[in-house]
């Protein structure tokens, strides 16, 4: 979902005198959408971090905004108890997983949402909690329930 008019629309939105206030109602939406996956599963919101811990260890949900103010990126990441990253051949390397790494029909990331398009194009935030919903949770609850503590 390559947007070509991305880059004009965060040009007229940066003057725009309403754009701040247009900015934090997307954000209110994503925090919204994403928690209302994420809390019946379990999940804690912390700040900008939905967590859950168990034997096997913790695993999160974070929304990282941009410095700049345009767009707010999905990060996941799963910690052991000994706060390291799993030893499963379906984890994909590194501390953090953006999710686009569970996205397989996208050129781009569902999980970096622009607030211009939360407003004007729900249809992205709607995909990117489809995709939390529908592809991340069982990944990690099967970490919850597969990886065994080590001792």
């Amino acid at each position: 979902m390559e947007d070509p008019d991305l880059s004009a629309r965060k040009h007229l939105a940066a003057n725009d005198p309403g754009f701040p206030a247009r900015r934090e109602e997307a954000w209110g939406r994503i925090v919204a959408a994403v928690d209302a996956v994420l809390r019946p599963a379990g999940y804690v919101l912390t700040k900008t971090t939905w967590s859950r811990v168990s034997a096997a260890g913790k695993s999160a949900v974070h929304l990282q905004r941009d410095r700049y103010g345009w767009d707010v990126r999905i990060v996941l990441r799963f910690v052991t108890p000994e706060g390291e990253v799993p030893d499963n051949p379906d984890w994909p390397g590194g501390e953090d997983v953006a999710l686009a790494a569970f996205f397989q029909q996208s050129a781009g990331d569902p999980g970096t949402l622009a607030f211009v398009d939360v407003l004007e194009q729900p249809e992205r935030l709607d995909l990117a909690v489809e995709v939390v919903r529908e592809q991340v949770l069982p990944w990690f609850e099967a970490l919850h329930q597969d990886h065994p503590p080590r001792t």
